[in-house]
């Protein structure tokens, strides 16, 4: 399989759908480089549209993820009102971003066909389900979240 966007794919050992690229640079983490996950590779039709997502988000830059901080400050605040951490000593919504490790992403579609680019992370306030950043259709930071494998409210 080959990504028109990353190059070559690889399988993984234990999910023969799932496919990965090999670590890309990502302007929204200042070119920090992730692996790329594509849940249905093997199908064309997915593969095309996946890659026109992924296109979509190499385009969101250091700014981008700037504007984005109040959502997932919000996220922080939220596990902070449960109790669930202790407070970071956060003075502005954008030094969210200090305590926000991304490790890899996933582009998924759903049964209607929408797409969603996942960037999986681990952060500071959330050790056990870390955060998650969907993207629709790789454009607009839609939902940050622990991992929980839903894409939308």
């Amino acid at each position: 399989m080959e990504s028109k966007i990353v190059g070559q794919l690889k399988p993984l050992e234990y999910d023969l759908d799932f496919y990965e690229s090999e670590p890309f640079p990502i302007l929204y983490f200042n070119n920090q480089k992730l692996k790329i996950g594509f849940v249905e590779a093997k199908h064309q039709p997915y593969l095309f549209e996946a890659d026109k997502v992924l296109e979509n988000f190499l385009k969101l830059d250091s700014r981008d993820k700037i504007e984005n901080s109040q959502l997932v400050f919000n996220y922080y605040d939220e596990t902070l009102k449960w109790g669930y951490t202790k407070s970071l000593d956060i003075k502005t919504v954008d030094e969210v971003w200090n305590f926000v490790y991304p490790s890899e992403i996933i582009i998924d579609w759903d049964e209607k066909g929408d797409f969603y680019l996942c960037v999986c992370c681990e952060c500071e306030w959330e050790q056990e389900h870390g955060l998650q950043l969907v993207f629709k259709d790789g454009i607009t930071l839609t939902r940050a979240s622990g991992n929980d494998g839903y894409y939308t409210d």
